[in-house]
């Protein structure tokens, strides 16, 4: 499964060293996570003894205003892995970046479907990242030995909220 994020990163950062136009491919995903949410006005009418008594049974009087008010996010569950071009370390950090930055990403890509000003936008609410250090190496060099690449060194986890910006 292919995911990738596009966004333009400040160049004036001290936690990566690329800013600018900047894609971050996952290098596998474990899980993807959709949710929508639709919050709805619930009224419950409230029922006297005598009522209940004249019309007994087990169905409450519920009346629900839908308004469409609905909520949609993405969850995604991969891993990041050292490339030629930077670590997982500057990867993840990028991501975060990206979060931080504000604004909605450029490009989100999950397998077919595209997020982007042209269709729905995507914000990248949240980014969570667990490193796995290889040997006694540092995290922020590529380990591009022959051995190890393709290993996963960054455990990632991506929340992406679905809106239009105002």
């Amino acid at each position: 499964m292919a995911i990738s994020v596009n966004m333009t990163l400040p160049t004036n950062s001290s936690w990566y060293s690329n800013g600018g136009s900047q894609t971050i491919a996952l290098a596998g995903v474990n899980t993807i996570t959709m949710n929508t949410k639709k919050s709805l006005i619930k009224i419950q009418i409230q029922q006297s003894a005598a009522t209940i008594a004249a019309n007994p049974g087990d169905k409450g009087k519920n009346y629900v205003k839908d308004l469409k008010v609905i909520e949609d996010t993405i969850k995604v569950n991969g891993w990041l892995i050292d490339t030629t071009a930077s670590s997982a370390w500057e990867q993840a950090w990028q991501l975060r970046g990206m979060s931080a930055a504000g604004g909605p990403v450029n490009s989100l890509i999950i397998d077919n479907l595209t997020f982007s000003s042209a269709t729905q936008e995507a914000f990248l609410e949240e980014v969570n990242f667990v490193m796995h250090p290889l040997r006694a190496q540092s995290l922020d060099i590529a380990d591009t030995s022959s051995g190890s690449m393709n290993v996963a060194r960054a455990e990632i986890e991506l929340t992406f909220y679905l809106g239009d910006e105002r």
